[in-house]
């Protein structure tokens, strides 16, 4: 396998859970709440070599951080030992959305059972990868939600248009957003001419702040991974590397979750050969941090997104580059019960022995692709349905 940057270390080598608690927080956020807060979301990726991608993920100015990873399929050249990025946002987006309406239903006292949701999000790829002139593209997410209840259609739908209005997620897929990039070439910071500048200070290069790689704060518990491999994904796609190269392909992603006591277990899987299936545990209920919250996964998504985009333009490009990270904020917001979206703020770490033009057109490139920068930068309402059972 080519390989897009130097390896450092990899999944299978390190013998760590794909996902696990690396800080523990003193808060938990309160945008994961009914309360009105403002919270950030800091990831730090870095490129462990190939298509293997690590990022930690801090849920607020003082809340807990975790640990994850993620790989490509074959189609990418990637292992397929971890989630693939759109996985993150598919499983996210479920696990925010539930859990917020279960909030809302014990609120009001109404009894949800069997409370689970299906996704289909449909990217696409458009242009030549080779010439440089691709560009990502994102439909609006659709959600089935389905319940056994003993309360009227009216009420349940009432309060499922009100968990979309509290889901800083699917707020930011809503309003169209100016996302801001800084790049760090060769550790000096640099104006990227064609991308929002950010107006933030400096980012902490993630080298810096983790002087070794981040291992597990507590033992795993037997038995409930918080992210598992669950077999190969029947594909009824046909993608073939020559196709990346120059037209049009579209990107099938399927997810489901269901409510587990206080866990969201989301499945997560691409309608494109040679992926799997995986499963992704979250916490549904703002009070404990046993698990990440749905924020948490679509987040490192976004960044993990970006991540394949930059490896791969390296790849075929052949460019000199020894190693990539990123720094991502993340700032949500919910007031009166409806969230407002901020443009992500994303800062590059670019090392090699190429020019700083070159390493300018790669962030470039990578951002004209990133299909989780597409479905920000436009305005996509999600199309959700609701299916009721009477409880009997």
């Amino acid at each position: 396998m080519a390989l897009s940057a130097p390896v450092t270390d990899t999944i299978e080598s390190s013998g760590f859970p794909i996902c696990f608690k690396v800080v523990q927080g003193d808060t938990r956020p309160g945008v994961l709440g009914l309360a009105d807060s403002r919270d950030r979301f800091t990831v730090q990726a870095r490129a462990m070599g190939g298509h293997q991608k690590e990022a930690v993920v801090t849920e607020g100015a003082a809340g807990t951080a975790w640990r994850m990873v993620s790989d490509e399929g074959a189609g990418l050249k990637g292992t397929d030992l971890a989630p693939f990025p759109l996985g993150f946002m598919a499983a996210g987006m479920q696990a925010d959305l539930l859990s917020r309406l279960s909030l809302l239903a014990a609120a009001e006292h109404i009894r949800l059972e069997h409370l689970q949701s299906e996704l289909t999000n449909r990217y696409a790829f458009e242009g030549s990868f080779f010439k440089g002139t691709g560009r990502g593209h994102a439909h609006p997410p659709r959600i089935v939600i389905r319940a056994t209840t003993d309360a009227s259609a009216e009420h349940v739908r009432a309060l499922v248009a009100r968990a979309i209005a509290a889901s800083p997620i699917l707020a930011a897929w809503r309003e169209p957003l100016v996302n801001t990039f800084a790049l760090y070439a060769n550790g000096q910071r640099r104006t990227l001419p064609h991308l929002a500048a950010s107006p933030a200070p400096d980012a902490i290069d993630p080298l810096k702040a983790w002087r070794d790689v981040p291992r597990p704060l507590d033992a795993p518990r037997p038995g409930l991974p918080l992210i598992e491999k669950l077999g190969p994904a029947e594909s009824t796609a046909e993608v073939t590397p020559l196709s990346w190269q120059s037209g049009r392909v579209e990107i099938p992603i399927h997810g489901t979750c269901t409510l587990e006591g206080e866990i969201a277990r989301s499945t997560s899987w691409a309608d494109l050969p040679g992926g799997s299936r995986f499963a992704l545990r979250s916490a549904a209920s703002h009070r404990h941090d046993h698990a990440p919250s749905g924020l948490t996964y679509a987040f490192a998504g976004v960044a993990f997104c970006l991540m394949t985009q930059l490896l791969r333009y390296v790849e075929h490009h052949h460019m000199k580059i020894r190693a990539l990270r990123i720094v991502q904020h993340a700032d949500c917001e919910v007031n009166a019960g409806v969230a407002r979206a901020h443009a992500l703020d994303t800062h590059i770490f670019v090392h090699g022995e190429e020019s700083e033009a070159v390493m300018e057109r790669l962030v470039q490139m990578a951002a004209d692709t990133c299909y989780l920068h597409a479905a920000f930068h436009a305005a996509l309402e999600p199309v959700v349905a609701v299916e009721l059972k009477a409880r009997a």
